[in-house]
């Protein structure tokens, strides 16, 4: 299998209802950085975005007539589980655990505007 080496072999495609707001989040809560983004056709939405959190990839578009939105959970190794818990919670986010110390590590979850749930880990 060859797959190209900016991709992982599974990576989360979401489809969503504000992709570009979406955009904007990722690189604001998490540092995401836009690796590819190819705008629809009315200039606003995204037919197809990628993101890069660390070696991470996630996928996205907007939703549209025939795509209607698709939220996920993702679970994401984070330098620090206070920094990123508390930058989705400003940015619009609402919490679903607040950080504490797991017997897996420094851990916390959120839920983003768009409905993603994000549960963040630090490693003891």
């Amino acid at each position: 299998m060859n797959i190209p080496a900016t991709y992982l072999p599974v990576m989360p495609y979401l489809i969503l209802d504000n992709a570009p707001d979406f955009l904007e989040y990722a690189k604001k809560v998490f540092g995401a950085i836009e690796q590819y983004l190819a705008p629809g056709e009315d200039g606003r939405s995204i037919m197809h975005g990628e993101i890069k959190i660390n070696d991470a990839i996630i996928m996205f578009a907007s939703s549209n007539s025939n795509w209607q939105q698709k939220t996920s959970g993702m679970f994401i190794y984070v330098e620090s589980v206070d920094r990123v818990y508390n930058a989705g919670i400003e940015q619009g986010g609402t919490s679903l655990q607040s950080p504490a110390k797991q017997e897996y590590g420094y851990a916390a979850g959120f839920e983003d505007p768009f409905g993603n749930h994000w549960w963040i880990n630090q490693p003891l």
